[in-house]
């Protein structure tokens, strides 16, 4: 048996998921708002990284994890989980901000130093885990 609460749930989230079918999804001036604010930042973090290592070849469609780029690779799951983090947690404190700058200027540099250094790397993979348990770990809690 399904009660009136339940049904009138469904019946919201159907109308709901007609509504966007038909007309797309519609973001409230909020959350419109916020978006901008988060692209704005996002282009700051990078305009900031660009000046200071200006033979860095990347672009936003390809965010930045450098140091988890070069441990695993720019599409393995532990970096993808890195830039959640990232994009979810850090960006939204002061310090998580000052952390993202200081990283996109110092990580480039150390990133190159270590490249073809497979024993080097291996090292990085294995100091970087913690960090990746730690985010596995805040961004469930934040999930739930």
């Amino acid at each position: 048996m399904v009660s009136a609460s339940e049904l009138s749930k469904m019946g919201a989230c159907e109308r709901l998921m007609l509504f966007e079918a038909r007309y797309g999804k519609r973001e409230s001036q909020c959350q419109q708002e916020a978006i901008e604010r988060g692209r704005a930042e996002h282009d700051k973090f990078f305009r900031d990284a660009v000046r200071s290592e200006s033979d860095v070849s990347t672009s936003l469609a390809e965010p930045w994890c450098f140091c988890a780029s070069l441990a695993w690779g720019q599409e393995a799951p532990e970096t993808n989980l890195l830039r959640n983090f990232r994009d979810r947690i850090l960006r939204k404190t002061a310090f998580g901000r000052w952390f993202i700058r200081a990283y996109y200027r110092m990580a480039p540099k150390l990133c190159r130093r270590l490249d073809g250094r497979t024993k080097i790397i291996h090292a990085l993979r294995l100091g970087l885990m913690p960090v990746v348990w730690i985010a596995k770990v805040v961004l469930a809690k934040q999930d739930k």
